[in-house]
């Protein structure tokens, strides 16, 4: 009898499989047609980043239609202001399904630190308002950044309410950190509302990001839109396939590493990014070390798992002393401070950081990996870097100060964390609305029930 049904089994399954991937295909490999779409004559999706040498570098990138294929960028100098700069961009031309934009960049030199300049930028002769930025002293290794996680919001949506409260929040943050899925699917309109959501902000201060799974394009392969590294500079120090997703930027004391989580598809593009991660970190002598990629090693959804992730990176991030691992992708909060060190026993592993600042609200799931956990809110992050300390304190979206800790390191590397987190709130730990409609009463008791085993280890 036992045999009849195995056979039943084995006759039967490849149906089976053969029914969910047509259920899912259009989720895995469909993408939607793009909307036609017209771009500007006149400078549009301005961007400040760098790419290059942050003590006296900044780079600026922008769109404009595709007529005018000459841009250029001037510069003032608050302190001479009689002397412009005029810089001749780069330019290429990107085609979609959607139309064609131009996308240009300027890599502005030798400039001073603690200056303040003004700058604008043209298309042919069609120029931008003036735009002001600020750079850091020499020496001064305190500085500040702002972290959001997935956007992925709509057209006309609100995360710019989130962007602006933050800078508020920190009105000298040296620049911002966006860990990827920044645009709903890769599509004009989409771009354009990150950047409008944006606003002046994403002109004013400089941008370093890290690529999603919302930025590639599906398929059996999924290649990453071109619109990225057009808008992004990326430091040309990645490793050989990833030049456009995986590299690193260092300001003034820390080293900030970018990799391309969604690009592992495959065991060689894997090891490819793990042997450049290592090749990096033996060469860092920044005192703290941040590393940012869209997937969590310890995921905040529930169901979801990144144990390739986990057996990649992790024994690197213990063996060279990683500070922080800042991630997005599950649409929750989850912060863990805690984590052992598997390299080098006793000492304490890196604070593991997964947040969004999406309207999208996800199933959380109760790791006992973390510490302070929060659903049903958006959320964003500040971190004060100084010669021996970090300071990390995260937000909701009503600017309600949801956690926060400091880590100091010794002259030895050794570090501690002393975390300065107020209780956590019921509301932020309740079912979604998408959850209770979709579960049922056991999985709902189910819910629950994990929650207070959770609650009952912190």
């Amino acid at each position: 009898m036992k045999k009849k049904y195995r056979k039943l089994i084995w006759l039967f399954l490849p149906a089976l499989i053969i029914i969910f991937v047509g259920l899912q295909w259009n989720t895995w490999f469909i993408n939607p047609p793009e909307p036609a779409y017209s771009p500007s004559q006149a400078p549009d999706q301005i961007l400040l980043t760098w790419s290059d040498n942050a003590a006296n570098s900044r780079d600026v990138t922008w769109q404009g239609d595709t007529i005018t294929k000459s841009g250029s960028l001037e510069l003032l100098d608050d302190s001479n202001v009689a002397d412009t700069v005029r810089y001749q961009s780069t330019s290429r031309i990107i085609k979609t399904s959607g139309g064609a934009s131009a996308f240009f960049r300027v890599g502005m030199k030798n400039l001073t630190p603690s200056g303040s300049y003004k700058y604008r930028v043209a298309n042919g002769i069609h120029w931008s308002e003036w735009y002001n930025f600020k750079m850091a002293a020499k020496s001064d290794s305190l500085f500040s950044f702002l972290y959001f996680g997935d956007v992925q919001d709509s057209v006309n949506g609100k995360t710019g309410e989130i962007f602006h409260k933050a800078a508020e929040n920190l009105p000298n943050a040296a620049f911002m950190v966006f860990i990827g899925d920044i645009v709903e699917r890769p599509h004009n309109a989409y771009w354009a509302e990150w950047f409008r959501a944006g606003g002046k902000l994403f002109k004013t201060i400089p941008v370093i990001a890290t690529p999603g799974n919302h930025e590639f394009y599906k398929g059996l392969i999924q290649k990453l839109d071109q619109r990225w590294s057009a808008h992004f500079s990326i430091p040309q120090n990645g490793p050989p396939n990833f030049h456009e997703s995986a590299c690193y930027w260092d300001y003034q004391n820390t080293r900030f590493i970018s990799l391309d989580s969604n690009g592992i598809q495959s065991i060689p593009s894997a090891l490819e990014q793990r042997r450049w991660l290592k090749s990096v970190l033996e060469t860092t002598n920044q005192k703290w070390i941040v590393v940012i990629m869209h997937h969590s090693l310890y995921s905040t959804t529930r169901g979801h798992d990144y144990f390739y992730l986990r057996t990649l990176f992790k024994p690197l991030f213990d063996q060279f002393n990683v500070d922080f691992v800042l991630s997005g992708h599950d649409h929750v909060y989850g912060r863990a401070a805690h984590l052992p060190n598997d390299f080098n026993k006793g000492k304490q592993g890196p604070v593991y950081v997964v947040s969004h600042t999406s309207p999208k609200f996800y199933d959380i799931g109760f790791s006992d990996k973390m510490d302070k956990m929060a659903t049903n809110t958006a959320m964003y992050q500040l971190f004060d870097v100084g010669k021996d300390s970090i300071r990390f304190r995260a937000f909701t979206f009503d600017g309600t100060y949801f956690d926060g800790l400091t880590i100091k390191k010794d002259a030895e590397g050794n570090r501690s964390v002393i975390v300065n987190s107020p209780p956590s709130s019921a509301e932020y730990l309740k079912p979604s609305e998408r959850f209770l409609r979709k579960s049922s009463k056991n999985e709902v008791d189910r819910y629950f029930k994990d929650l207070e085993e959770w609650e009952k280890t912190k």
